[in-house]
């Protein structure tokens, strides 16, 4: 039992107590009133009879019975009812009533103790009189002791008091407990069970049940503070429903941000990430993160020291990771105030592929101004040996007019790479591109009769050992141009006499294959054989013509229609070149 129904039920139980008590005390004060009353009027009723008793026994003595008679019966009645009784208990004599009217008296109870020599009082209702009275009866010691003086005083009023008292008293204990039962309906009714009730829907909201309704009872004292509660409940619903709209709106433009954002306390441990933050600093499953497992020794001191000082930090620190490798990150910490502890707000910027493609811009820079100096320097030298030289041999004119077309030639080349290049990365890039359908066999077919020519003055064979019809969704120019490139780069640069080409259809994706039988591509160059720029042979591609953008765009190409080019050894000598494009509604092959 909780405290409160304890509360609520001894309310009812202590009135009940209470009107039981003063009951009982009223019973036995009452019991006590008339024990004390009948002891006083016995004691005098007896006293009185004895009196009387020592008249009638001399005139009893002398015989003189109608003395004695008329003693009795003029005796005030008011003061002392008399009854002069024979021991047969017939009635002589009576101050009350004509003894000839009296009935036999022999069954009186106080007769017969009277009779019995054990003088008794009895306080009874008296049928003749219509009211009650205390009687004593004692033999008489005259008359040879046949006769019986009977005394009776009227108790009538007070034992009607006396009645009344008790009836007044068990009235009130019904009352009382009428009263005290109806507390303890009311009380169970409209106390007791709505506060249950009440207690009850504050746990389901205390549990998070927000959805939980209020009982309002339809009346009594509880109402006015089940409505209270209800109207704060509805409040509190509102207010949490705004505090959970304004963190969620927090939590998604935190998780929203591409920035880790990290908010430390002063011994380092994170109170609180977002999902950048999760991911870069692999949290998933950690209950928590201190920033000495961050993978900076350097930062801890660091965000301490600004803690200690109030002064926030710009500064970048390089985190090696296992799955990416070096990461360059870019730190700027902010003073969060707080009533207890003050904290600091992390932002984390990856710089990596910032500082990726300044490298690679860098490189890509360099890489072709090196290829666009060697033409240049070809035909600047050759146009002044023509301005500066007037007369030329023929031959040697013929000479320098060859060297330039042939530079200006490798130079325009070079160009076209570098436009297709930057062309399939914009398209790359693009959001929205539809690509209609292509067919793959007719693509290959048109790669191969491009360089069927070149393949003769190389002394080249090209064999189609195999084309199935494949339709995907592409740009035919930039495949025929990838297509193409396999083929060139196999003519061109492989020493085999033979390139095979097939074009088939594997696990729900459409695979084209270059294979040479020649010299090989040894392991140390396969990792960056499909970089810009990059030549297993620089001499012998550059006098090829070669621009070492072919394979890059190869890869570019594949990637653009979600596939893949990759390189393998070909059995027996040589390499493959493959091209896996998925076909619409297979899952995208893994490079």
């Amino acid at each position: 039992m909780s405290q409160r129904d304890k509360v609520l039920f001894l309310l009812p139980a202590t009135a009940i107590a209470l009107v039981v008590l003063f009951t009982v005390l009223l019973f036995t004060g009452l019991a006590m009133f008339k024990q004390a009353f009948h002891r006083d009027v016995n004691r005098d009723i007896a006293e009185k009879t004895a009196l009387v008793a020592r008249i009638l026994n001399p005139l009893l003595d002398q015989g003189n019975l109608e003395e004695a008679k008329n003693f009795c019966d003029n005796f005030d009645r008011d003061a002392l009812r008399l009854s002069l009784i024979r021991m047969d208990g017939k009635v002589e004599a009576d101050s009350a009533e004509k003894a000839a009217l009296l009935g036999n008296h022999l069954d009186r109870e106080e007769v017969q103790a009277a009779i019995a020599g054990a003088p008794i009082c009895v306080t009874r209702f008296s049928e003749s009189l219509n009211q009650w009275m205390t009687y004593h009866a004692i033999q008489l010691e005259g008359g040879n002791r046949e006769y019986i003086l009977r005394s009776a005083v009227n108790t009538d009023r007070t034992t009607r008091i006396l009645q009344k008292a008790t009836m007044t008293s068990v009235f009130a204990l019904l009352l009382g407990g009428a009263l005290a039962l109806v507390l303890a309906l009311y009380i169970y009714g409209r106390v007791r069970t709505p506060l249950h009730a009440l207690n009850q829907a504050l746990t389901e909201i205390i549990k998070g049940n927000l959805d939980e309704p209020i009982p309002i009872p339809a009346a009594g004292i509880v109402r006015d503070f089940a409505t209270l509660i209800a109207e704060m409940t509805t409040m509190l619903r509102s207010n949490l429903a705004d505090v959970t709209a304004t963190r969620n709106e927090q939590e998604a433009i935190l998780n929203s941000m591409e920035e880790a954002v990290v908010l430390v306390n002063q011994s380092g441990d994170a109170v609180r990430v977002n999902r950048a933050a999760a991911s870069l600093f692999q949290l998933t499953g950690q209950p928590v993160f201190n920033l000495s497992r961050s993978g900076m020794p350097d930062l801890l001191p660091q965000v301490r020291e600004a803690l200690k000082t109030g002064q926030p930090f710009e500064k970048e620190y390089e985190l090696s990771s296992p799955i990416a490798g070096k990461v360059c990150l870019l730190i700027k910490a902010a003073i969060i105030k707080k009533s207890d502890d003050d904290c600091l707000l992390l932002t984390v910027t990856d710089l990596t592929r910032l500082r990726r493609l300044e490298s690679f811009r860098s490189d890509f820079i360099a890489n072709v101004s090196h290829e666009l100096k060697t033409p240049l320097t070809c035909i600047i030298g050759a146009a002044e040996a023509i301005f500066e030289e007037k007369d030329l041999p023929p031959e040697q004119m013929q000479k320098l007019v060859m060297m330039l077309y042939e530079q200006s030639s490798r130079l325009n080349l070079l160009v076209q790479d570098i436009l297709s290049l930057s062309a399939i990365e914009h398209r790359q890039s693009a959001q929205n591109w539809k690509a209609p359908a292509v067919a793959l066999d007719a693509v290959l077919g048109n790669a191969i009769a491009q360089n069927r020519e070149l393949a003769r003055e190389n002394g080249v064979e090209i064999k189609l050992t195999g084309s199935v019809p494949i339709e995907i969704p592409g740009d035919s120019q930039l495949l025929e141009q990838a297509m193409g490139n396999l083929l060139s780069n196999a003519v061109k640069y492989s020493g085999s006499p033979t390139i095979e080409v097939s074009l088939s259809r594997q696990n729900n994706a459409a695979v084209v294959e270059v294979k040479d039988f020649g010299i090989g591509i040894a392991n140390a160059h396969k990792p960056r054989i499909f970089e810009r720029f990059y030549r297993v042979h620089k001499e012998r591609s550059r006098e090829q013509g070669g621009t070492g953008l072919g394979l890059a765009i190869v890869k570019h190409v594949a990637s653009i229609h979600h596939g893949a080019a990759t390189l393998t050894d070909t059995p027996g000598g040589g390499c493959t070149f493959r091209i896996t494009l998925p076909i619409p509604g297979a899952p995208a092959p893994k490079a």
